[in-house]
């Protein structure tokens, strides 16, 4: 059995994952990275994407919005501005959001507005990861 160690995924509502896990996967602005038990410290930014731990041979997911994640030699910090279980992802209701962001997002002048421009550019794309993960089957 893999030695274990804890992460936390928390965002502005409050912790959603705090536990004992083998491996966590993560999106990191440079790409998608693993973190073991004893890897070297590190902070890194999150994308928008697909999280992951491992846990009893089976992984779970969280689709993640921008942020931050640490890495100690026995704790994962992933601290994000929006998490959601994979399992309850409603697909259909993120097409709908996808489709409803594009059009925001068409809508804003990235050179007049670039922060709300980059708000609703992140918003899209945590809503196309939502959609992806019907095609991936969870």
């Amino acid at each position: 059995m893999a030695e274990k160690f804890k992460v936390e995924l928390v965002t502005p509502k409050g912790v959603l994952l705090d536990k004992e896990v083998e491996e966590v996967v993560a999106p990191g602005i440079m790409g998608e990275f693993g973190v073991l038990i004893g890897h070297t410290p590190m902070l890194t930014f999150i994308k928008p994407g697909i999280l992951s731990y491992l846990e009893d041979n089976k992984f779970t997911k969280f689709v993640v919005g921008r942020g931050f994640c640490e890495v100690l030699r026995d704790s994962v910090s992933v601290l994000v501005d929006e998490a959601y279980p994979a399992e309850e992802v409603d697909t259909a209701a993120a097409q709908e959001e996808v489709s409803t962001l594009e059009r925001e997002l068409a809508a804003i002048s990235a050179a007049e507005n670039p922060d709300q421009y980059e708000k609703v550019a992140d918003k899209l794309k945590v809503a196309k990861v939502k959609v992806s993960l019907s095609s991936s089957g969870h």
